[in-house]
């Protein structure tokens, strides 16, 4: 019966193994973004003119108005209107929430009225 030769694992080894595991992942992480659609980026950043209209709630005649003063840029492609998705979210309008006030917030100012009084 022969004896298994024993290997000695060294640090240096086991580093050199996770450098080239790391590597690897690496460009199995490159190849798997080259993968992507790139059709998902057009249809993300853009919205044809119904959408922008549902978006806005607003009428077809709202929106000649809006590319007339320039505050939309339409893209024709095939005779249909196309509007950059950070162009609308300008026009949106979205209310400003109220600050909420702290109860210790209103007991310093109840403190302050007091003491404008006393005066």
């Amino acid at each position: 019966m022969e004896a298994n030769p024993t290997k000695n694992i060294t640090n240096e080894m086991l580093m050199e193994q996770f450098i080239e595991m790391k590597s690897m992942l690496t460009n199995l992480q490159a190849e798997i973004n080259s993968l992507k659609n790139p059709v998902d980026d057009f249809t993300s950043k853009w919205v044809d003119t119904y959408d922008v209209m549902q978006m806005l709630r607003v009428s077809r005649r709202t929106m000649d108005n809006y590319i007339k003063a320039g505050k939309l840029t339409p893209t024709r492609i095939n005779k249909r209107n196309y509007f950059a998705i950070n162009q609308v979210k300008e026009l949106m309008h979205i209310p400003e929430v109220p600050k909420v006030r702290s109860f210790q917030e209103d007991i310093q100012q109840m403190i302050q009225a007091m003491a404008s009084l006393k005066e």
